[in-house]
């Protein structure tokens, strides 16, 4: 099939955050799909997100939505939020890993994107914030000072005191409540070590 004729289409893809492999093929079939897919990707021109999904947008963050149940945590939070200065890999937190996507790290656009696995218990916690001209969700200050320290983030000292400044202490308790009412393991040593950081 000459690929003059999905030359609309193609434009209607670029314009796309993302799409699916599922899409491709109920447009061109299975095979034509693989070729078409194929050669996009060796002419560098798309990237892979996660398996079966694809953009031509620069942004490591969109991996976002075909994951749909994650946000940016850690350090990428703590840059977002204007509470570190140093440009860290994307750190994604989602129940999803090891079901959806695999856990661990993958390279975005020539970007490093760790994805680790969070409990659906600590599954809350995120705000949308633009960037890379798109809506993402990242951890806010609060749920950012707990991920950094269930994680045993190695720059959480670093971090802690510009981060600790920007939260807010009825949040945050609420937050340390919610994981001790949810049996969250580690919430003694999470609700310890920000006691030590600051008094809230």
């Amino acid at each position: 099939m000459p690929k003059v004729k999905y030359r609309d289409f193609l434009q209607k893809l670029k314009k796309t955050d993302v799409f699916s492999f599922g899409i491709l093929e109920s447009k061109m079939g299975r095979n034509y799909a693989k070729i078409f897919i194929h050669n996009l990707r060796k002419k560098g021109e798309i990237e892979e997100l996660v398996k079966g999904w694809y953009t031509f947008k620069k942004s490591p963050y969109l991996v976002l939505i075909p994951l749909q149940k994650a946000y940016i945590g850690l350090g990428t939070a703590a840059f977002l939020l204007g509470a570190w200065n140093q440009v860290p890999n994307i750190d994604i937190l989602t129940p999803l890993a090891s079901l959806k996507v695999k856990s661990g790290e993958k390279t975005i656009w020539k970007r490093k994107v760790i994805i680790r696995r969070i409990s659906e218990k600590m599954y809350f916690g995120y705000e949308l914030i633009k960037e890379d001209e798109q809506w993402i969700k990242v951890s806010n200050p609060e749920k950012t000072l707990i991920d950094l320290i269930y994680f045993k983030y190695p720059f959480l000292n670093e971090i802690s005191s510009n981060l600790t400044d920007m939260i807010n202490s009825k949040k945050l308790n609420k937050y340390l409540e919610i994981l001790k009412k949810r049996k969250v393991k580690g919430w003694k040593r999470i609700s310890e070590t920000v006691k030590n950081l600051k008094p809230f």
